[in-house]
């Protein structure tokens, strides 16, 4: 293996020169290799305008001599006499015969933007033609020149698919380097400077796919008195992505084995002293600790004792390194969906082996194979319950891991969970209030003589029922004892009616009042005039 792979850095396939001639406009000054760049005949300025010409004349009329001329496919038309016949040629132009895809480097196809506007001088670019990804940071110099600038371009090219964001600061670097050695020097208009230019191209390739670092002192005798040499130092660092947010519903997963990494004995210096107990922070061992797959950032927060703030600053560092990943807190009741890039785990064997190691319990999954578990993704649709995809799929637990199934599904982006939001859409129902109301409405219409007569009945019997005995005077009645049906809807929490605005899911409600989803169900139940919006 080399050690451009084992470092993670992407391989330089060859590194060009460009420069804008006066006459013959864009064009490769050098490259290395010297044969790693295609580039077609390039012609004078003229002698492209003139060829512009004759192609445009010979698509005019023509009027040739004799008979009425028809070809095929072609249209024609004719006079009376022997007049001469007007023939009107549409000639269309051949189809490019298709070539083989080669691995040079085809200039033509990208020197609009190798040699761009004006708009994006000094601004990175990357184009991908054929096999390759150019990357490059085009640099005009103003001074005495032709055209009152010197245009040119240090292009670096790599595998089409090559990941090329620790390249970024590097060919920056470069560009702005032999701006100011074209500047101080005159490095490159100066027939001399192709010397040092050609160490210094090939110095880069070689080294840089090497060690990933360069170091180069560049002899400019004869090009300017003040710059004898000058010294170029350049290293590559690994590019990592800005962490993403996370919230305190976010359960953490590893993605490497901590103790391993801690106690892993190494020559270097550097990894000795990561490898030894002193040099770990605090709060970030209590909170590795704690990670398991399943806890989330709270509850995290609450077993390690430590504020909810630090745990995500000390998530983040890991998150930043990639040394966890962020998903949701799974459950039976949760919904998951299946996406596009399930097509890369039909293509990917690779792939499909993580995924049975992953899932599986001892190896085993029964009567499982290694190719349906990509099957098994584009089951779980039609708004399923996880619960009710294991029923439907009568899978064993015993020898298959539903939840690091899903949990592999979601960290490779092959699965997306649908939260449930609750929105308030109506007034609470008030239950048996709405009966009280409606029965005091029927008796307002049946007339007041119908309540004078209730009323001197209710009199009637309680004269009756004082000549009673004491003891059964006391006793409430039946009617008494039952309590009245409350007119009221049960209350609910004033942070959390505040929420149910269809912006916050459940999974965060239940996280942040810590209550579970059954319960909260419930309580939107009892308090009615709440619907759920699945997304």
């Amino acid at each position: 293996m080399d050690a451009y792979e084992e470092s993670g850095f992407p391989e330089i396939k060859a590194i060009f020169l460009a420069q804008f001639h006066t006459d013959l406009g864009p064009m490769v000054r050098l490259s290395y290799p010297e044969d790693a760049v295609e580039v077609g005949e390039q012609k004078s300025f003229a002698e492209i305008s003139n060829a512009k010409s004759d192609e445009y004349h010979h698509h005019q009329y023509q009027r040739p001599s004799g008979e009425m001329v028809a070809e095929e496919g072609h249209g024609y038309s004719s006079y009376n006499g022997e007049a001469a016949v007007e023939v009107i040629r549409l000639i269309k132009r051949p189809a490019p015969a298709t070539k083989p895809e080669s691995n040079k480097i085809d200039f033509n196809s990208i020197q609009t933007l190798v040699i761009p506007k004006l708009t994006l001088f000094e601004r990175l670019i990357t184009v991908c033609t054929g096999r390759h990804k150019v990357m490059c940071y085009p640099v005009a110099v103003e001074g005495n020149y032709a055209r009152n600038a010197l245009i040119f371009n240090m292009c670096f090219a790599f595998g089409v698919d090559a990941d090329t964001k620790c390249y970024e600061p590097v060919v920056k670097r470069v560009g702005c380097l032999l701006k100011e050695l074209e500047i101080g020097g005159r490095l490159l208009s100066d027939p001399e400077g192709q010397r040092p230019l050609k160490t210094m191209m090939r110095q880069l390739v070689t080294k840089l796919n090497a060690h990933g670092e360069y170091q180069i002192e560049l002899d400019l005798k004869g090009l300017a008195q003040s710059m004898v040499s000058t010294g170029i130092s350049i290293r590559l660092f690994p590019h990592y992505d800005n962490p993403s947010e996370i919230n305190l519903y976010d359960v953490p997963v590893r993605k490497m084995d901590f103790e391993a990494a801690r106690m892993k004995s190494s020559s270097s210096e550097f990894q000795s002293k990561v490898a030894s107990e002193t040099v770990w922070d605090m709060v970030l061992d209590k909170v590795i600790h704690c990670i398991d797959n399943v806890n989330h950032v709270r509850r995290i927060a609450r077993l390690a004792q430590i504020q909810e703030d630090w745990v995500i600053l000390a998530l983040k560092h890991l998150d930043y390194f990639g040394c966890v990943n962020l998903v949701d807190i799974f459950q039976f009741g949760n919904i998951y969906e299946p996406q596009y890039q399930l097509v890369g785990l039909y293509r990917s064997a690779r792939l499909q082996r993580e995924c049975f190691s992953y899932v599986t319990r001892d190896g085993k999954t029964g009567d499982i194979a290694m190719d349906a578990l990509a099957q098994m993704y584009l089951t779980m649709r039609n708004r399923q319950t996880v619960a009710q995809w294991v029923i439907e799929q009568k899978l064993d637990l015993d020898r298959f891991d539903v939840r690091r199934f899903v949990m592999f599904g979601v960290m490779n982006g092959l699965l997306r969970r649908i939260h449930c939001y609750p929105v308030v859409c109506g007034p609470p129902s008030l239950g048996g209030g709405k009966e009280e109301e409606q029965s005091e409405r029927e008796e307002e219409q049946s007339g007041r003589e119908d309540k004078r007569q209730q009323e001197e009945k209710r009199q009637r019997e309680g004269a009756e029922a004082a000549v009673e005995s004491p003891a059964q005077a006391q006793q409430p009645s039946t009617r008494e004892q039952q309590p009245a049906p409350s007119s009221e809807p049960k209350a609910i929490d004033p942070n959390l009616l505040r929420m149910l605005d269809g912006t916050h899911h459940m999974d965060e409600i239940s996280v942040l009042l810590d209550k579970d989803i059954a319960t909260l169900k419930d309580m939107f139940q009892d308090y009615g005039g709440i619907e759920y919006v699945y997304h």
